[in-house]
Order: C-alpha cells, then sequence, then structure tokens
C-alpha cells in the first residue's frame, strides 16, 4: 500500500487482484485508442533494449546496452491504474474520500503537478507488491499481514 497527495489530502491506494478487474470493466477495449483494459500490460509498457545508448561493462569484459525507451510507456495508463489502485484501497476500507468515476476523479486533477516519473515508479511499484509477489501463495498471508 502506497500513498499520493494530489491536492486535497493523502489517500492510499493499493493494489490487488480486484484492481484488474476494477480496471477493466472501467477501461474496455477502444478500437481508436492503445487501451487493452489490461493493467499490466497497459501500466509496464515496453523496454527497448539498442546496441547505441548507455554503455556497460560487466566484470568479465562484455559490453552491454539497454535503453529505456519511454515513448513505449502509456503515461495516461499510468493515471488508469493509479485510480484503480485508489478504488480498490476505497473498497478495501479508506472511506475517507470517496473515489468517484473516472472522468470526474481526473477533473479533480487540475491542480495537480506529478513527477510522471516518480509517479509510474510509485505506482508501478505497487502493481509488482500486488500482483508479483513470489512467496505469496506459499506464506498463506496477505500483503498487509506481510508488511505488519
Amino acid at each position: 500500500m502506497a500513498t499520493i497527495d494530489y491536492g486535497d489530502g493523502e489517500h492510499e491506494f493499493i493494489c490487488t487482484a480486484l484492481t484488474c478487474m476494477i480496471y477493466e470493466q472501467e477501461f474496455v477495449t477502444d478500437p481508436n485508442e492503445k487501451i487493452t483494459g489490461d493493467l499490466i500490460a497497459d501500466t509496464i509498457g515496453k523496454v527497448t533494449l539498442s546496441s547505441n545508448d548507455i554503455l556497460h561493462v560487466t566484470d568479465d569484459g562484455a559490453y552491454v546496452t539497454t535503453v529505456l525507451d519511454y515513448t513505449q510507456v502509456n503515461w495516461n495508463a499510468i493515471f488508469r491504474a493509479l485510480w484503480a489502485m485508489l478504488k480498490t484501497a476505497q473498497e478495501n476500507g479508506d472511506k475517507s474520500t470517496p473515489i468517484p468515476g473516472f472522468k470526474a476523479w481526473q477533473s479533480t486533477l487540475m491542480s495537480f503537478e506529478p513527477d510522471m516519473k516518480q509517479l509510474s515508479n510509485d505506482v508501478q511499484q505497487e502493481l509488482m507488491r500486488g500482483l508479483f509477489r513470489s512467496g505469496a501463495a506459499a506464506s498463506g498471508k496477505t500483503s498487509e499481514e506481510e508488511e505488519g
């Protein structure tokens, strides 16, 4: 679970399997947009590897190049994913400020000036914590119980 302040106080946002359903129900596939309705595919985007940008030499002397191509990231998906995670937190008990439908919520963001890199990192970190936990099934505990 994480928190964000987009102008009217702190709000919790959380990513669980429910987030995927909320996201899919709100953002069904539109043939005119690159929205699949799949939270993970829309949010993570694509990382492109290239041989002409960042150069790194490994311990064994091999040259490795990597390019993070942010043009492949669907930045609007970050806001859609955040909204779905805020709704998930609301469903899980954070009723402090009801989160309206996506379009109404978007209109409340007029004064929100995010650092998109940080926002993207926060949303993706919560997505990874909530959906890609390697020991989740074996632990028998929820992510909140593991953190607490």
